[in-house]
């Protein structure tokens, strides 16, 4: 593990202009040619990466259909095995009666038959595995996410690139800030809104700015809600030529936009994580001595009980409606709530679960989307024991 940098870096916001686009400019205003202004410019590396993964575009649509048509051949081929096998059976089969319809040859030519498909469909499965392998990886929607993310972790960056592959060159001027890339490994794995893949992070930098720490990436992406499972996270830093190369190995990251792809509406076992998280937070909000979680018990769009309070819904319904590809998923629950301990007044029960609905705004729910707003609303039942929630949840189906 690398000990945080504190020396002050060099900085430049992001999408800053670098030095040499001044003095591109007063050459052109002065008169001289622009082909001379512009070879004192250097070429953003942004425009590298593209040039590199247009490159790759051009051949992966052909490695992609051919791979698609080699899996697809896989099931005539198993097929045929089959066929050859069943037409083997037979033979044998008339044999055993004592029907001498079939000949000696048509016993080799049906076992020759067999042994051929099954090389054959064996064949075509490593065949399949070997184009797939061939495929590149062309998806980089995670690393999108990813780069959002860095302008606040590392702001002096002079340039932040998501890619779907690693770059074969080196940028030539570092002097500005930090070029970083972020590589996608592999197609992102898309459930109800979440994106799984894995990702690796290259900081290229002159000795003196400050290295990545993977600490502050993690602080960053628990903030958004993000999670690396099992927090297989590692670093590095390769020496180069007169520079460094800060390597962030994420072995997995699931993230998911501010505003989330969710492909189909919201079900009720989708929705019933959002109740059953209400319920949870307002009862971990009723003040008790000790830990506030010690014997709470809930499930999934159900009610939840502790030591001081229980939250259980009496009457649910959730709509999502479209506007374009926007879409609003809107959960209305009443529910009951009441003290277990004779301490537990009225007002302290209807305080808690105040408090404990609004830590629901900006949470993430797959299927769902993200809570844009929190409000109350009036039950049926006109007592202090019951309270309306009303969730709205965003989301794009596109």
């Amino acid at each position: 593990m690398p000990a945080r940098s504190h020396s002050q870096p060099h900085k430049q916001a992001a999408g800053s202009r670098a030095p040499n686009h001044d003095r591109h400019v007063k050459r052109v205003q002065n008169g001289e040619p622009e082909q001379m202004a512009a070879k004192t410019a250097s070429k953003p590396f942004a425009y590298l990466i593209a040039d590199e993964e247009a490159e790759v575009m051009r051949t992966a649509p052909a490695l992609a259909q051919a791979a698609a048509e080699a899996k697809a051949l896989i099931s005539a081929r198993e097929e045929e095995h089959e066929d050859a096998q069943n037409h083997l059976s037979d033979v044998i089969g008339s044999f055993k009666r004592g029907n001498d319809t079939y000949s000696a040859t048509d016993l080799a030519e049906a076992r020759a038959a067999v042994e051929r498909a099954a090389l054959l469909a064996e064949g075509q499965k490593v065949n399949t595995n070997r184009l797939a392998k061939e495929v590149p990886n062309v998806d980089k929607s995670l690393s999108i996410l990813v780069a959002e993310a860095m302008a606040k972790v590392i702001p002096y960056a002079a340039e932040v690139i998501a890619s779907f592959l690693r770059p074969a060159a080196t940028p030539e001027n570092l002097s500005t800030g930090p070029v970083i890339v972020i590589t996608q490994d592999a197609p992102a794995k898309e459930r109800g809104g979440q994106l799984g893949a894995g990702l690796t992070i290259r900081s290229f930098r002159l000795p003196h700015f400050q290295q990545i720490d993977k600490r502050d990436l993690e602080e960053d992406f628990k903030a958004r809600g993000w999670f690396i499972p099992g927090d297989r996270i590692y670093q590095n830093t390769e020496r180069g030529d007169g520079f460094m190369v800060d390597v962030v190995k994420v072995q997995e990251l699931v993230a998911y936009a501010s505003t989330p792809v969710v492909t189909k509406d919201p079900s009720e076992s989708d929705v019933n994580p959002v109740i059953g998280t209400l319920s949870t937070e307002m009862v971990k909000a009723f003040p008790v001595q000790g830990d506030m979680m010690a014997g709470v018990s809930f499930q999934p769009g159900n009610g939840a009980n502790s030591v001081g309070m229980s939250a259980k819904p009496q009457a649910r319904r959730f709509k999502a409606t479209k506007n374009g590809t926007e879409r609003r998923t809107v959960v209305e629950v009443e529910y009951e709530i009441s003290g277990n301990i004779p301490n537990a007044t009225e007002g302290a029960v209807l305080r808690a679960a105040t408090d404990g609905v609004k830590t629901l705004s900006g949470k993430f729910f797959p299927g769902v989307g993200v809570v844009d707003k929190v409000s109350m609303f009036a039950t049926k039942v006109d007592s202090p024991r019951y309270l309306g929630v009303r969730v709205e949840l965003v989301s794009k189906s596109a």
